[in-house]
């Protein structure tokens, strides 16, 4: 069997190819500023992007059922994540007197919280509105958490009110995901 198929290609998300292409449009915007080093790295994040939503994994048996299952309108997620972060390091957004890093963490919670609840919910079975906001709500805690010690270990972090209103926007974002996911469950059955 062909390591991708036609059959495969149809099933990618063509919203998620969108912000691919949107994440090359960036990385060329970059190199046309001078900004070389934020265009090789958004390159190197597209192809990683790539290589997360590319591969078959519906046919992949060696991979965890709940991600074969995983909708790939969810591909985009991560691929919109990059997009929307990239300005912050390749324009130093994130180090103005701007509310950027703010809307960055809450749209990448919620983000992260529709990955993880897609593949929480990857099994059909209805959830209590209640289990998936705390469920969501934990994940974002937990991916806040560690992303402001990646930033502290990196030397990227700010100050103590930056860490904590950071985590608890990935929070509440992953939260916001949720309570969508559980409305939208109730109105599908």
């Amino acid at each position: 069997m062909a390591l991708l198929t036609r059959e495969d290609l149809r099933r990618h998300s063509p919203f998620a190819w969108a912000c691919l292409a949107a994440l090359l449009a960036m990385a060329a915007w970059f190199w046309s500023l001078g900004k070389g080093n934020a265009a090789m790295g958004t390159l190197v994040a597209t192809l990683g992007c790539l290589g997360l939503i590319l591969p078959p994994r519906e046919r992949m048996e060696v991979l965890p059922a709940r991600l074969r299952a995983l909708p790939r309108w969810l591909d985009a997620a991560p691929v919109l994540a990059t997009l929307i972060s990239s300005p912050g390091y390749g324009l130093n957004w994130f180090y103005g007197v701007n509310p950027y890093d703010e809307v960055v963490h809450l749209l990448s919670g919620a983000l992260a919280g529709a990955f993880f609840l897609g593949l929480l919910m990857a099994d059909g079975k209805p959830r209590r509105t209640a289990h998936l906001v705390l469920a969501a709500t934990g994940f974002g805690l937990a991916l806040g958490i560690g992303w402001e010690m990646f930033e502290w270990a990196a030397g990227l972090i700010g100050d103590w009110t930056d860490t904590w209103t950071d985590v608890l926007l990935t929070a509440s974002g992953a939260a916001i995901a949720a309570a969508l996911a559980a409305w939208q469950q109730g109105r599908d059955g």
